[in-house]
């Protein structure tokens, strides 16, 4: 039961993975992982995924994910909308 109408949208500051997901090319280093991608690959052919790149400066993400100085810190989460409570 698929009742999504609109594709799902990706995100990744990874060039790499975007480029590996979106072609049927990849590098002979790569082999070992093509078995992951292929779903993905499957649902991007079909409009189901669009895997966007963008910079790392604008992952949201990042700072649940990973450490950063205090001012980027702030920065992504008044992009995120979150506000200090006091």
């Amino acid at each position: 039961m698929d009742s999504i109408s609109r594709p799902l949208r990706i995100y990744s500051d990874n060039s790499a993975a975007v480029f590996m997901a979106k072609n049927n090319k990849s590098e002979s280093r790569s082999k070992h992982i093509d078995i992951k991608y292929l779903a993905i690959r499957e649902r991007v052919k079909k409009g189901k995924v669009v895997i966007e790149h963008i910079s790392t400066e604008l992952m949201l993400a990042d700072p649940l994910t990973k450490g950063m100085p205090l001012k980027n810190f702030k920065n992504h989460v008044a992009r995120m909308g979150i506000s200090p409570m006091m």
